[in-house]
């Protein structure tokens, strides 16, 4: 418990975020956009990290672009600048205030390829996903009010499995998340500065706090508590496929206990990427 003291301390609370989950940020990336410090075979360095966000542009005053004002009340909500009948990148305010949430952007092909995110509506970018062939595979966050980065996370698979963190501010990376399952990492600080992490200074999340992830706790309960969520209606997609895949899902939905169909439709404002149960930024 010690060293979780310790670790704990190194954190930074993020008061913009708190309400959404943990009142602080805990992930990075190895390996995010600038810099080295990679946790390799000569270990992380004191290279600085480039902890400027940057905006990439997309011209929502240009002659070829599409403003659509979706509730009516004289302000444009979405905005889509095309290039010929191509996409490039778009402008949504989901929650109707006036300004931009979120910014997309797409390739060649069509597939998303970048996303800026303004969680807390001051204007500011506070977090940048980057995406290869459609799905995500890094994410760059500013988990406090000075608008620098100090988390960078790698994803493979649609899921995180690692993270740098720069909890001090000080433009070099001090914190190290091994995501060796999606809930339980392991977190590796850099105490006394020397951007190495320290001996002994290595945490296992969900040892330290006895957290249990979902699927653990699930194989533990007894089997009269169990769920059975197989013969339960999921909604993957927005899309109606069929006439037989609609009259099957309506179906399905009806009967159980007289609940009306879910709407897949948000036009609510996007919420922080919440620090949630195992240690997940």
């Amino acid at each position: 418990m010690l060293k979780l003291a310790v670790w704990l301390s190194s954190i930074r609370f993020k008061p913009k975020m708190a309400g959404h989950g943990w009142a602080f940020v805990g992930a990075s990336l190895i390996v995010g956009c600038g810099g080295s410090g990679k946790m390799g075979a000569n270990g992380p360095g004191l290279d600085h990290r480039d902890t400027e966000i940057r905006h990439q542009a997309c011209d929502i005053a240009s002659s070829h672009a599409q403003a659509t004002d979706a509730n009516g009340d004289g302000r444009v909500d979405l905005t889509m600048v095309m290039d010929g009948g191509r996409e490039v990148c778009r402008a949504a305010d989901l929650d109707f205030d006036g300004r931009v949430d979120v910014w997309t952007y797409f390739d060649a092909s069509g597939n998303v390829s970048r996303r800026e995110f303004d969680f807390d509506r001051d204007g500011a970018i506070d977090e940048i996903q980057l995406f290869a062939g459609g799905q995500v595979v890094e994410k760059q966050r500013a988990s406090t009010l000075s608008h620098h980065l100090d988390t960078w996370e790698k994803y493979a698979g649609g899921r995180i499995i690692s993270a740098e963190r720069d909890s001090n501010g000080d433009g070099r990376v001090d914190q190290w998340w091994d995501y060796k399952t999606a809930d339980c990492p392991v977190i590796h600080s850099d105490i006394d500065g020397n951007g190495q992490p320290d001996p002994n200074s290595s945490i296992d999340y969900c040892k330290e706090t006895n957290y249990k992830p979902p699927d653990q706790l699930e194989s533990t309960r007894p089997e009269m508590l169990k769920k059975d969520t197989d013969a339960l209606p999921t909604e993957t997609s927005n899309t109606e496929t069929s006439g037989a895949a609609t009259n099957s899902t309506k179906s399905t939905t009806d009967t159980s206990k007289g609940s009306p169909a879910k709407s897949t439709t948000n036009t609510s404002a996007p919420k922080a990427p919440a620090s949630g149960p195992g240690g997940k930024p």
